[in-house]
C-alpha cells in the first residue's frame, strides 16, 4: 500500500495486532488468518493502517453496534440518554461546548479582520456524523441553523423533538440540496475509506467564503500511547498530524485558518482544525 498523502511506498510498521478487537467481532471478523497493522510512511511521516478484514466491513460498525448500548464500549444509554447528560454539563466540563466557543471565537475573528467576506445570516451549519445531536444542538443560535447526516437509528429525537433536520444515512453531496456555511467532521475522517475524494464532495456542498471544522485523533498519541489504546482500534484508519492534515486539506481546495491540539478529558490527544474553501474577498 502506498501512502495517501505523498505516494511513497516504503514504511515502518509501528504497531501490529494478531487478534481482531471487540468491534470488529460484534461485525464476524475472525481470528482465522487476521493481521492488522500501524504503519508510518518513511518520506512523510503519514500514519495508516493495513488489515486482512474486507473494506466494507466496518460500515456495519458505524449503522449498528457503534451506537449498541448492549456492547461493553456502550454504557452510556440510549442516544437520547446520553444526549441529555451531555448538554447538561457546566461549561468547564464539556468538550462541545469548549469546540464550539473555539469554532465560534475564531470564524469571528476571520469575519473581523477581513480575512473572509462574512456571509449574511442565518447561516448553515451541517453536522456530518452528529449521530447524538449534541453538536448540533449546542451549536444552533440565533444566527446559525444546524442540519444532521448520519447513518445510526435510534436518534429520531433529533428530528422529532430538537426540531434539528436529520437524515439517517451516510453522507452524500447535496443530500439537503443545499449549500453549507460552515461543514462539520467530528472523529470522521479516520474513519473514511477515500477522505480525499470525501473531502471534495463536502467542498462541492460548501457556500462561497464558507468553513469546514475538522477534529481527529492527533498522531502525537503514537508517542504517548501504548498500542492497546483504544484510540488505536480497528475503526480507525488513518491518522493525522498537523502536518498531514494539513497537506491533504490543500489538495482538495482548502486553506487552514484555525489549528488547535489538546488533551481531552478522556485522555487522548485531538488535533481540530478550522479551513475555509479559500474563496476571497
Amino acid at each position: 500500500m502506498t501512502c495517501l498523502i505523498c505516494k511513497f511506498n516504503q514504511s515502518k510498521i509501528i504497531f501490529s495486532y494478531d487478534k481482531p478487537d471487540d468491534l470488529e467481532i460484534a461485525v464476524g471478523v475472525k481470528e482465522k488468518n487476521y493481521f492488522r497493522k500501524w504503519l508510518q510512511c518513511k518520506k512523510c511521516g503519514f500514519y495508516y493502517s493495513i488489515y486482512s478484514r474486507g473494506e466494507n466491513v466496518m460500515n456495519k460498525v458505524y449503522s449498528s453496534a457503534y451506537r449498541d448500548n448492549s456492547k461493553s464500549w456502550r454504557k452510556e444509554g440510549s442516544t437520547e440518554e446520553v444526549f441529555q447528560k451531555v448538554i447538561a454539563l457546566p461549561e468547564q466540563e464539556s468538550v462541545t461546548k469548549l469546540r464550539i466557543k473555539w469554532i465560534k471565537e475564531t470564524i469571528n475573528a476571520i469575519w473581523e479582520g477581513g480575512l473572509l467576506k462574512r456571509a449574511r445570516p442565518p447561516y448553515k451549519m451541517l453536522d456530518i456524523g452528529g449521530g447524538t445531536g449534541i453538536f448540533a444542538y449546542e451549536f444552533h443560535d440565533n444566527n446559525w441553523k444546524s442540519y444532521v447526516v448520519d447513518p445510526s437509528k435510534g436518534n429520531e429525537f433529533i428530528k422529532t423533538k430538537l426540531k434539528i433536520p436529520l437524515i439517517q444515512t451516510f453522507y452524500k453531496p447535496n443530500i439537503f440540496k443545499k449549500k453549507f456555511n460552515l461543514i462539520s467532521m467530528i472523529y470522521i475522517l479516520e474513519h473514511l475509506l477515500n477522505p480525499i475524494s470525501f473531502l471534495k464532495n463536502v467542498y462541492s456542498d460548501m457556500a462561497p467564503n464558507s468553513f469546514l471544522f475538522i477534529e481527529v485523533p492527533d498522531a502525537i498519541n503514537f508517542k504517548l500511547k501504548s498500542a492497546q489504546d483504544d484510540i488505536f482500534h480497528s475503526e480507525h484508519l488513518w491518522i493525522f498530524s498537523p502536518k498531514t492534515l494539513s497537506s491533504i486539506l490543500e489538495r482538495c481546495g482548502f486553506e487552514v485558518f484555525g489549528l488547535k491540539r489538546l488533551k481531552t478529558k478522556r485522555d487522548h490527544y485531538v488535533l481540530m482544525i478550522l479551513a475555509t474553501n479559500g474563496n476571497k474577498i
